[in-house]
């Protein structure tokens, strides 16, 4: 976690200006994609590292948003907590930005406050969300890092996942996109990637990464009545859990690898 007694640290990094890995995942349809990025995080978090989550809204463990931060004019530690599973989390606004859209005034300085923070963490990981008045990214520093796209495997998720990509590339030209197919197995999700990855290609002029795929588990049966079809469901369900586990920690691996090489913010 940040010790923000001691600023020792993050004057090094700034000095050898070296700066976070940032990693933002969006949702096929420009929204962010909650849950699901909360196990990759945890996926992505190694001994020793310190890594931040950064919610698109505030969620309830969270008392400040960076947003009122800033209009507070308050301590930056006050929206930052400890997450009990081991990483330091903390959110951008407090509202919903399909119904409270930011000014550009206040995204650039969201944008300046985690570029602040980038220097304390080893990985920051952001819950991209589009503007709905332009169809930007949330932030600018978003653009120059690694990005992800969510979808589940649909023909409507290849639909707004292009969508969301056309208005990505117009706001902000050509930059690095992975794609992680979600409810599917990995032959399911790279024939979904590669439909999207060819109209990208046609349309937009836009190449694509394969990050992977994963199944979603199945909810046990509720109709489990003796303790013989209880502990088969018990014993499926840990079988489940483990599965997404493996599969949340091979996306987080090949995220890993293929490492996309961008300008760091911290030499810019």
């Amino acid at each position: 976690m940040f010790n923000y007694r001691d600023q020792a640290d993050g004057l090094r990094r700034i000095m050898a200006k070296t700066s976070a890995r940032i990693i933002s995942v969006i949702g096929a349809n420009g929204q962010p994609a909650t849950p699901w990025m909360r196990n990759l995080a945890l996926s992505m978090l190694a001994p020793e590292q310190r890594l931040l989550l950064i919610h698109a809204n505030r969620q309830p463990a969270l008392a400040h948003s960076l947003q009122s931060i800033v209009t507070n004019n308050s301590a930056l530690k006050r929206g930052i907590v400890r997450h009990p599973q081991g990483y330091d989390l903390t959110c951008l606004t407090e509202n919903d930005l399909l119904t409270s859209p930011l000014s550009q005034d206040l995204k650039a300085q969201l944008d300046g406050i985690v570029k602040q923070l980038s220097y304390d963490y080893d990985t920051v990981m952001i819950e991209a969300q589009l503007d709905t008045q332009d169809h930007s990214l949330i932030m600018p520093l978003i653009a120059e890092h690694e990005l992800v796209i969510q979808m589940d495997r649909s023909e409507a998720a290849i639909k707004a996942a292009y969508v969301t990509i056309k208005h990505i590339s117009q706001q902000h030209g050509q930059i690095p996109l992975g794609v992680v197919v979600t409810g599917a197995n990995h032959e399911q999700g790279q024939q979904y990637f590669m439909r999207l990855n060819q109209v990208c290609k046609q349309f937009l002029g836009v190449s694509l990464d394969f990050v992977g795929a994963m199944l979603v588990e199945d909810p046990v049966s509720a109709e489990a009545q003796n303790g013989q079809v209880k502990q088969a469901a018990s014993n499926a369900t840990a079988s489940k859990l483990g599965q997404t586990a493996l599969a949340f920690k091979t996306v987080a691996h090949r995220l890993e690898k293929q490492r996309i090489t961008t300008p760091s913010m911290a030499v810019a």
